[in-house]
């Protein structure tokens, strides 16, 4: 069994921009912690998962996934591959996103990456109902 790459840092974000010729330059555009709404359910389009995990010398496969706060998971990624890295000191950038994610409630929700199949970290992200003022 090889070692499974330690997770240095999950975030959430509007759009994830990658350089062309430095493929291991990202720029992550609007980073989430949560989000107020004004109705239930809340439809968010689009919204890319992306983490820097530890590099690995083997190959490994990731998966995120949406799950709210009774552990119920309400959006899940693809699972992807990721190619072993020449370096060990070298880290693996990778990236999901969610399409048509559906919010039913208030509440806390968790962003979880499982690296070949095991949960091995999380971001919360909490989504609070607001009332527009009147008159505003």
């Amino acid at each position: 069994m090889s070692e499974v790459p330690q997770v240095l840092g999950i975030i959430l974000c509007e759009r994830v921009l990658q350089d062309v010729l430095r493929r291991d330059a990202i720029s992550c555009i609007n980073i989430h912690n949560g989000m107020t709404v004004q109705d239930f359910p809340a439809v968010v389009p689009l919204v890319f998962a992306f983490a820097q995990v530890s590099g690995s010398h083997h190959e490994f496969s990731y998966q995120f996934k949406m799950i709210d706060r009774q552990a119920q998971v309400i959006a899940i990624s693809p699972v992807a591959k990721v190619e072993p890295l020449p370096n060990r000191y070298m880290t693996h950038k990778i990236i999901s996103a969610f399409s048509g994610l559906v919010f039913r409630e208030e509440g806390m929700y968790n962003v979880v990456l499982a690296l070949d199949g095991a949960e091995v970290g999380a971001l919360p992200f909490q989504v609070i109902q607001v009332t527009p003022e009147a008159g505003a």
